[in-house]
């Protein structure tokens, strides 16, 4: 038996055989996935704060119909993977089906509220049953359906009491009510159960048809508030809401003023609304599709297949409840679609389609003007660079947006009428949360936020630290999510721990923790109350060493919370020539490689540096081997910048670690490979310093310029020198040179000269 939400409900409501219950034990201990599942459905059902689920809404999602037939195990092939994905991704839709397996198994196990009936209480719940199937007479929908019981149910009372109208109530002792109660309970009971079942069948049968029900159990949600039409039938877009400049009460750069929208109503890209809103430019206008974003990564895009498959529960244990299916139209959304002008700029743009909400607007970046990011969504094709795409200026945000900010870039985007400014390596999800309401989520890097509306609020995801911003908006609030220590030696050996911050910069912000996919909290951070004020300067914290608390502390101004840097005239042209070449034609990959062939060295560094984020690192492992200036390669400065900001992010995760090791083994014969290796991770076979110091020494004259590098960069990191010592070697110089130096280091040693840094 494979394991699925349905089968892991079915074995923790031991509802299962011996031997399959005693198989999904075993699975279930040896599955990481299964166990979190599990404690997921224990964490959900007791938590009282989670919203019950409309009984009449529509689509596979969110139907009580859709709830009911998974129960019941006749959800079809084709929705089941749909339908558990979203369990998994959703709290509420999870604890919806927990409850109800969890209410129907107990009530399997009541076996006395599941007697059957005698002959004639059934004959006459038939007749009942029969004759209310066949009134509605095309009245079809939850009002009637709920009528039907009712009636049901009085007449039921009327006959159980007419059947007993010889007792009287006055002398009837207390045990023969008990006994008369438990038999018009059960009756009522059934006779529901039958007649929704039969009013529902016949109903679908005579409206729809099997095709339909199939098609209409995967139609879209209803229709969202946000979109709204005119008179003319076209969908109306709101203005943004201009956006005033910060007060300059420092000397740093300051989030950009915005400029009020002029673009006329009608028009289908051009505007931009100060919320969630919904653009179309199709006739007659197609009811717009909220995309529900809960707590899922990106990794959980797709159902997981070992989670989905057919196992068996018993049926006929879940009523059929809800309102019919809505009859709209049962096309699919149209796809989304790409454009591309003369200027070939908007290459990989995502255009807004039919039924889809914008969540904000990519604005001019904080440096170069114009400007792009990288970007992937749910729906990417995964295979180059994981799905990563140019997203350029003016672009539309879809309603769950994965950015990553390449290397020289800090653009600035607007979420629901807030301005982010997001920095250089900064990567963020974007999404609309449960309520619907625009989210953020840090996933590395640094951001600062604000936004001319005093009113607004936006939902923030930092590490541990999950909350909703209420008010304080008018004054900056920098966020924060690193590593900790932020040594690069510590970096390279991959002992750190994440730290996430939230810092008020200038006016107090008022702060509410939730889930983290805005919900409210059930069990908030100890060490804070779950709504308090961030006074200016304040710093909120959680680290990842004590992940059920969070502190808050005041201190100088921190670095990442600078809104914004300069750049030189040689990296800004750079920053420039890695914009223009990512929204290019031609697909990023191509473009990345061409540009780190570029015969300016600013441009092969940025160009390599944005391969190497997105896990490719062939032309940066290149660029570190390449032979110094009057050559392609970069200077010694160069060379340790370009080091220090790919290597030890890469080490520090277990994945991009594996990829840039294969890198580094390529490069090299194999012989040499794990010597590289351990030269960049600063873990060499001899870990003892007396013999791995000479061992270092000896590289300082190796024919390739990477181990000369690496060696002289860790003899340094272990042994004090000063301004006159650091003179004595170059990795660079000539050969004669390069043994003049490396006989300096090796006397310095044997004569006991070297004085080691402090641990």
């Amino acid at each position: 038996m494979r394991l699925t939400v349905r089968t892991l409900l079915a074995w923790r409501d031991r509802v299962l055989s011996e031997e399959d219950q005693r198989d999904l034990d075993e699975k279930v201990l040896s599955h990481d996935a299964a166990q979190e599942i599990e404690q997921r459905i224990e964490r959900v059902l007791g938590n009282l704060d989670l919203p019950s689920p409309r009984v009449d809404a529509a689509g596979l999602s969110a139907s009580a119909n859709s709830m009911a037939e998974f129960l019941d195990n006749a959800l079809s092939e084709e929705c089941l993977g749909s339908f558990e994905s979203n369990c998994i991704e959703s709290d509420v839709q999870l604890c919806e089906a927990a409850e109800c397996h969890q209410f129907l198994s107990e009530m399997l196990g009541q076996h006395e509220l599941m007697a059957e009936l005698t002959d004639e209480e059934s004959r006459k719940l038939f007749e009942l049953t029969s004759k209310k199937s066949s009134s509605p007479a095309g009245q079809v929908g939850h009002a009637t359906d709920m009528e039907n019981a009712r009636a049901v149910r009085a007449e039921l009372d009327t006959l159980a009491l007419d059947s007993h109208g010889e007792e009287s109530a006055d002398v009837v002792p207390m045990l023969k009510k008990d006994k008369l109660f438990a038999p018009i309970a059960l009756v009522v009971a059934i006779a529901m159960l039958f007649l929704l079942i039969s009013a529902f069948g016949v109903q679908l049968f005579r409206t729809f048809g099997d095709t339909q029900v199939q098609q209409q159990a995967a139609q879209p949600p209803a229709p969202s508030d946000l979109a709204f039409e005119n008179k003319d039938g076209e969908l109306k877009t709101g203005q943004k809401k201009n956006q005033s400049t910060l007060e300059p009460d420092s000397p740093e750069e300051r989030l950009p003023e915005k400029e009020s929208d002029k673009s006329s109503l009608g028009t289908a890209v051009g505007v931009k609304p100060q919320g969630t809103e919904v653009v179309s430019s199709q006739q007659p206008p197609v009811p717009s599709v909220p995309v529900e974003a809960d707590t899922a990564s990106s990794e959980a895009d797709a159902p997981n297949q070992s989670m989905v498959s057919n196992a068996m529960v018993p049926q006929g244990t879940a009523m059929a409840i809800g309102s019919p299916l809505a009859t709209a139209s049962t096309a699919p959304p149209l796809p989304s679609t790409t454009t591309a002008n003369a200027n070939a700029v908007q290459k990989n743009v995502p255009m807004p389609v039919p039924d889809e909400p914008i969540l904000g607007f990519l604005e001019s970046d904080a440096n170069i003007g114009w400007g792009a990011v990288l970007h992937r969504n749910r729906a990417s094709d995964r295979s180059e660079l994981d799905g990563w795409l140019a997203l350029p200026t003016e672009s539309a945000l879809g309603p769950y947006e994965e950015i990553q900010v390449p290397p020289g870039l800090s653009p600035v985007l607007d979420v629901g009428g807030v301005t982010v400014r997001m920095k250089p390596r900064t990567h963020a999800i974007f999404k609309l949360d449960s309520l619907q309401k625009p989210r953020i989520e840090l996933l590395s890097g640094s951001i600062v936020i604000r936004s001319a509306d005093d009113t607004a609020q936006i939902g923030i995801a930092a590490g541990g630290l999950n909350g909703i911003i209420l008010s304080g908006l008018m004054g900056s609030v920098a966020i924060d999510v690193s590593k900790t220590p932020d040594d690069v030696l510590a970096a390279r050996q991959t002992r750190q721990s994440q730290i996430a911050r939230v810092c008020a910069l200038e006016k107090p912000v008022e702060w509410k923790q939730t889930q983290s996919g805005g919900l409210p909290v059930a069990r908030p951070l100890r060490g804070i109350p779950e709504v308090f004020q961030l006074a200016p300067k304040e710093i909120l914290e959680w680290s990842e060493t004590s992940p059920l608390e969070a502190s808050r502390t005041t201190d100088s101004f921190p670095i990442w919370a600078v809104s914004s840097r300069s750049l030189s005239r040689l990296d800004k042209s750079a920053s420039e020539s890695l914009a223009e070449a990512i929204t290019r034609p031609e697909p990023l990959l191509k473009s990345l490689i061409e540009l780190s062939d570029d015969s300016r060295i600013e441009n092969r560094m940025i160009a390599s540096e944005t391969l190497a984020l997105l896990g490719w690192y062939d032309q940066l492992v290149e660029l570190l081997s390449a032979p110094p200036r009057p050559g392609s390669g970069p200077s010694a400065e160069m060379w340790k910048q370009l080091e220090e900001e790919s290597v030890p992010p890469a080490l520090a995760d277990a994945t991009q670690a594996f990829a840039l090791k294969k890198s580094l083994r390529d490069h090299v014969s194999s012989e040499q490979g794990e010597i590289l290796i351990g030269l960049a991770t600063r873990s060499l076979l001899s870990s003892a310093k007396d013999t791995r110091t000479p061992e270092l020494i000896g590289l300082l004259e190796d024919e390739n310029i990477i181990f000369r590098r690496y060696a002289i960069q860790w003899l340094r990191e272990l042994y004090e020198e000063s301004p006159t010592d650091m003179a004595r070697y170059r990795a660079d110089w000539s050969e004669k040179q390069l043994m003049e130096g490396a006989g300096w280091w090796r006397k310095r040693y044997d004569q006991g000269l070297l004085s080691p840094r402090n641990p």
